[in-house]
């Protein structure tokens, strides 16, 4: 290993361990008592049960400030019995003026009134379930990971929404308060044998006085969803593990495709499934045949001025499960090792991305026990000759075993490998592997939290650097974020299922953010950055600093969740290769061997998100590389409650390069349009039109959740070519049936 690597971790490991944590706060606790009696899930505590339970309330406001005064208080009681645990809730209010985001499963809840139940099953302050409803008693679940810490990242790398759980609610609005009924199933949730103690805390967003309450405390540093900061509830008599049942969930798909192009016609009836096959009380295996996600909306258009490759969301169902053991390694915005969208999505001779068909494959994940959780993913898929696409076994091993309060230490091994000899492949692209190791540390209190990883990936060829490295280091307090990363990414280092921003370089990158919270003000807080990142090469060569950047954003949060942002970012880029940003001037690109820098001011609002119509508005204006830039993203959102919302995005940019004769102009112009007819019935349109791609595109899909999980989908799907005219592309009907038994 190069003396430039890590000397540095050793030492800084066990200094972090070693370092002092934040004492363990006061736990609230409550008895979860047996009953036999039948409760119905209607709305209303009429059942004489409910008498009997014991009553807990919301003891703190987590938002727009911390502190145990509050407006309207929120009673919550806990029953369960051999198969189900209830939960009522009862929420006072001023009055009945709620706000109704959706009819619809999973509804958006940041900017709505709701109450969400979080259980900790395993205790392991690492992973948890959350349930949540509305006054109207639509359903909302998800899934949570990594403490709830999301580090440098988003909120959406640990909280899974995209999870559905089988279990019941219902709401009703009362003069003066409404409230939810929770029926959860204890055969949806995994937790140890014989246990009786989980953890536990809920939360509740109130409109009307704009604050947000919780049971257990939770600093107004940290969300609503970290998982340090919660309570204890006991089962009267414990909880015995429910036998599993093993699911199947067929589809039939009938999907009938034009292609204008061509004028060639496809009528198609394709037929497969899942099967889930619980193997402990933690742990199970999912094996699919021939998988179809016909039925997932489609990818949002973005207008890319960057090098780099976007990360695209993962929609599919079947990669969305436990998708944290697999996906939460590396560092943000430089790699991630496995991504699961490399699987089943190739490109093709011309370099666009296509669908490349799944013929099948397994996952086993869960937990072995408290401590230790594993992932091992198996997916085939087919080849594609006329495209030149192989054959490849994905592999994915995946380990985290806890340590200390809500640490871990993972492994990590990846192996694509052909199926077969190709004359189109290369013999340094047979296959590639990667095994590594992470440390993820997450102190008590969350005073500090980070981690450390090494790889190293191997190819037929031998290669002389393969490894790839990095520390974050993350320090937060009330008024405090400071934080340090580096990474370093061989020569030779690569990962095919994975995500690379760049290898042969090292990243450095700290930033510091100061917090000031106004007393008696409509302002929340505002706050100040400073976000440097440095990519460089570990040599004397005139090509050593390949990007220097940094932004200073000065953010103004008010208690009505409106926002103000000023921001100024500079930026130096050194392009190896000729370079078009604008991504329409292939043949007159920016010439390749020189700096170019880039810089601008940008001002953001964004508005009341809690009203019937809500926007976000952001303009920037500056040098961009060789030339100058004039940005606005805006968009805008209608809400017609509870069942209609409209949404519109209209993003432009207008680029001049000096060694270009004429301005660069993007639109990105997005309406969309989701109407619920009830919590089962949704209809969501969605229309793009991209200048940079070329591409308009019209996706309608229809659903029907007609019974627990099961769904019928109908989905129109029709594509563009945009020149001087529209240009008929593809355009596709779909009925989808999938059942779960």
């Amino acid at each position: 290993m190069k003396k430039t690597r890590f000397n540095y971790l050793i030492p800084s490991l066990f200094l972090l361990i070693s370092c002092g944590l934040c004492s363990q706060q006061f736990q609230n606790e409550y008895t979860v008592k047996f009953t036999s009696e039948e409760i119905m899930i209607d709305g209303n505590d009429y059942e004489k049960a409910w008498s009997s339970a014991d009553s807990t309330y919301t003891q703190w406001r987590n938002f727009p400030s911390v502190t145990n005064d509050f407006e309207s208080p929120t009673l919550v009681r806990m029953l369960y019995d051999d198969s189900f645990i209830y939960v009522l809730c009862k929420a006072f209010t001023k009055n009945d003026n709620f706000v109704i985001q959706s009819l619809r499963w999973d509804f958006s809840g940041r900017a709505a009134d709701k109450i969400n139940l979080a259980f900790d099953t395993f205790s392991d302050g690492n992973n948890a379930y959350h349930f949540g409803s509305n006054p109207l008693g639509v359903r909302a679940d998800a899934l949570i990971s990594n403490g709830g810490v999301t580090g440098t990242g988003s909120r959406e790398e640990v909280y899974n929404r995209s999870w559905d759980g089988k279990w019941d609610v219902d709401g009703k609005v009362y003069p003066g308060y409404y409230l939810t009924e929770f029926k959860i199933p204890f055969s949806t949730l995994h937790y140890p044998k014989d246990s009786d103690t989980w953890r536990f805390n809920f939360t509740r967003m109130d409109t009307q006085t704009k604050q947000r309450t919780t049971w257990s405390k939770i600093p107004q540093q940290f969300n609503s969803i970290n998982l340090s900061f919660m309570g204890k509830i006991k089962f009267e008599k414990g909880v015995s593990k429910l036998k599993s049942k093993i699911s199947l969930i067929p589809y039939v798909n009938a999907i009938s495709s034009t292609d204008k192009i061509t004028d060639k016609s496809t009528n198609n009836i394709s037929f497969g499934g899942d099967v889930k096959i619980p193997i402990s009380s933690g742990l199970n295996l999912d094996l699919t045949v021939n998988p179809d996600f016909s039925q997932v909306e489609v990818d949002n258009e973005i207008i890319n001025l960057t090098m780099f490759e976007i990360k695209m969301e993962e929609k599919r169902q079947f990669f969305l499960q436990n998708r944290d053991i697999f996906s939460n390694f590396g560092a943000v915005r430089t790699t991630s090792p496995f991504f699961t969208r490399r699987i089943g999505l190739s490109r093709n001779t011309d370099g666009d991305v296509i669908q490349n068909k799944i013929i099948g494959g397994l996952r086993l994940s869960g937990k072995i026990n408290n401590n230790l959780k594993i992932g091992v993913l198996s997916m085939l898929t087919e080849e594609d000759i006329l495209n030149e696409i192989p054959s490849n076994l994905n592999t994915v091993v995946s380990l985290h075993q806890k340590v200390f309060n809500s640490s871990a230490i993972k492994f990590l091994f990846i192996n694509r490998e052909i199926t077969k000899d190709y004359d189109f492949v290369d013999k340094n692209d047979t296959f590639n592997r990667l095994v590594g190791l992470e440390y993820d540390l997450i102190s008590k209190g969350n005073l500090w939290n980070g981690r450390f990883f090494a790889y190293n990936s191997f190819s037929p060829l031998k290669k002389e650097d393969g490894f790839s490295g990095g520390v974050r280091l993350t320090r937060e307090t009330r008024k405090h974020k400071i934080n340090f990363e580096y990474s370093y990414l061989g020569d030779d280092y690569r990962t095919d299922l994975g995500i690379l921003r760049r290898i042969g370089a090292s990243k450095l990158a700290p930033y510091y953010e100061y917090t000031i919270f106004p007393k008696k003000s409509k302002l929340n807080n505002i706050s100040f950055g400073f976000y440097y990142w440095l990519w460089f090469k570990l040599n004397t060569s005139s090509e050593n600093i390949l990007e220097n950047n940094f932004n200073i954003p000065v953010t103004f949060t008010f208690n009505n969740q409106s926002e103000i942002q000023l921001l100024y970012r500079q930026a130096h880029q050194f392009f190896k290769r000729d370079f078009d940003p604008t991504g329409i001037n292939n043949d007159n690109p920016l010439a390749g061997g020189k700096i170019y820098k880039s810089n601008y001011i940008q001002l953001a609002y964004e508005s009341n998100p809690t009203e019937k119509f809500y926007f976000t508005l952001s303009q920037n204006y500056g040098m961009f590389y060789d030339g100058n830039k004039y940005s606005f993203e805006n968009s805008f959102n209608l809400r017609v409650q509870p069942r209609l919302s409209a949404s519109m995005i209209i993003n432009y940019d207008i680029i001049k390069l000096r060694h270009l004769k004429d301005y660069s102009k993007l639109w990105l112009v997005g309406p969309k349009i989701d109407y619920t007819f009830n919590k089962k019935l949704f209809w969501s349109n969605l229309i793009q039109f991209s200048s940079q791609s070329e591409n308009f595109g019209i996706n309608s899909r229809l659903q029907w959740r007609f019974s627990g999980l099961s769904n019928l989908f109908l989905v129109f799907n029709d594509n563009y070519l945009v020149k001087d005219e529209l240009i008929p592309r593809m355009r596709s009907f779909n009925l989808k049936l999938l059942h779960w038994f």
